[in-house]
């Protein structure tokens, strides 16, 4: 795939206070005039910028005069930081000399018209000929990163071009200012508003935490501190992560909440399992416990379920298997064609069994008229769902046992009213006491329930 540049050129006539309208040393053709910032004087250099390969400069004595003009380039190898400007021309007998097709780097001019008088001018000539060619995409299930590749490289350009030297010290020291802030100024745009893009103003982006979910174009634009624009898009580019999340709500009585991180929650737990994950087409749900076998130190699945997630969205785990413990709730989102995988996990709580205090009634009527024939838990599917066995003893006012019972509560049909021998216990007051066991197979924390009970036998 083939990058086009896009380059905008802004020509700038400005002209450094050092020469003002008689300034000698002129660089036809310039785009910008900077001053070099030199440590330990005052007078300062031109940097005259050229947009390309080579620039021009032409120079001429302050008096107008036919003169000798002998240039010189600085060659920053030469050891002796006093001989390092080299002369490469000369010419004579003319009011202006110019010199073309020159190359990045420092000049200096010796001027001497037909009275003897001498004059010196010193400047840096910058060629701007970076090149945005292309960008570079590196697509992966953690990050996306896009790295705009250069001519010369980014490394180059910081570190070798767009150098002077500080003339003012004797050691002459490198100033890369501006190599270095020539990518100070940089932005990134994507087609897809979704995609949050990092405040970083880098010249590599990298998008990660997520990753991008949908596909986008992207553009980075870069202004240099020589007022040139260069842009480049890169074709779209797909989204290949996913992002895993989901949404987890609890049976309240009949009543689907939200779940909750620190509530209590009763076994048997129902549970509704929505995934809200992005840019998946296959989900994957698993539950973990270590609680169904006490010395166990692995967590063992105890239920699982996969979709399309095209297909279905939402899944319900048997109620059965969430007896009080703690349990581990794992969502997958997978994007098969990239084979990407998210997953997020949430821990819960199911806690210790108990009997709903609402399920146990006060009185009955034994009548055989088809009402309240029975003392036996109401609601039964809820009120008594986290019990997994249970005895239930009722004793006369004096104390004495007339009827036990001891099993499972779902298949306890209730107290009839007639003793364990079967004669009918008479009308009047009773006292029952319930011993429960939750599916956990531990006695309800709390101790016994206990409470009073009416008999009536009248219609």
């Amino acid at each position: 795939m083939r990058f086009w540049t896009k380059i905008h050129l802004v020509l700038i006539a400005t002209v450094s206070w050092a020469f003002a309208s008689q300034a000698q040393l002129t660089a036809p053709g310039r785009v910008l005039t900077l001053l070099t910032q030199y440590s330990n004087t005052a007078k300062q250099d031109s940097i005259f910028v050229f947009y390309g390969d080579i620039g021009t400069l032409s120079a001429r004595h302050t008096t107008g005069n036919s003169a000798s003009f002998k240039w010189y380039r600085y060659n920053p190898l030469i050891s002796n930081p006093a001989l390092r400007f080299e002369q490469f021309a000369e010419e004579t007998g003319v009011a202006q000399s110019n010199q073309l097709n020159l190359t990045e780097g420092g000049y200096r001019v010796v001027i001497t018209d037909i009275t003897d008088s001498t004059e010196t001018f010193t400047c840096w000539l910058f060629t701007d000929n970076v090149t945005l060619n292309r960008i570079d995409i590196y697509n992966s299930c953690q990050f996306l990163e896009l790295n705009p590749i250069t001519t010369p490289s980014s490394y180059n350009i910081a570190y070798d071009r767009f150098v002077y030297h500080d003339l003012s010290r004797s050691n002459q020291p490198e100033r890369n200012t501006f190599g270095q802030q020539y990518f100070a100024n940089v932005t990134w745009q994507a087609s897809e508003s979704r995609i949050e893009l990092p405040s970083s103003s880098a010249l590599k982006l990298v998008i990660e935490n997520p990753a991008p979910l949908y596909n986008s174009t992207y553009t980075v634009t870069i202004q240099n501190p020589f007022g040139r624009t260069l842009t480049l898009t890169t074709p779209e580019v797909a989204a290949i992560a996913t992002k895993a999340d989901n949404l987890i709500q609890v049976d309240e009585n009949g009543v689907w909440n939200d779940f909750d991180a620190n509530a209590e929650y009763e076994a048997l737990l129902g549970l509704r399992l929505e995934s809200k994950s992005l840019n998946c087409d296959s989900i994957y749900w698993r539950i973990t416990t270590r609680k169904i076998t006490p010395e166990s130190i692995y967590d063992i699945t105890v239920w699982r379920d996969s979709s399309l997630i095209a297909q279905r969205n939402e899944a319900f785990p048997d109620k059965k298997v969430m007896v009080p413990g703690f349990y581990k709730v794992y969502h997958y989102s997978v994007n098969t064609l990239s084979g990407c995988i998210d997953s997020v996990i949430t821990d819960i709580k199911v806690d210790s069994s108990r009997i709903s205090a609402d399920a146990i009634p006060n009185v009955f009527s034994p009548n055989g008229d088809g009402k309240n024939d029975l003392f036996r838990f109401s609601d039964t599917d809820e009120s008594i769902r986290s019990i997994r066995s249970f005895t239930i003893r009722i004793y006369s006012r004096s104390g004495k046992l007339v009827y036990t019972y001891s099993g499972n509560p779902r298949d306890w049909e209730g107290w009839d009213g007639r003793t364990s021998l079967g004669a009918e216990a008479a009308e009047g007051v009773y006292y029952y006491i319930i011993e429960a066991r939750g599916w956990d197979d531990r006695r309800f924390a709390r101790g016994p329930y206990k409470g009073f009970l009416h008999l009536f036998r009248g219609k």
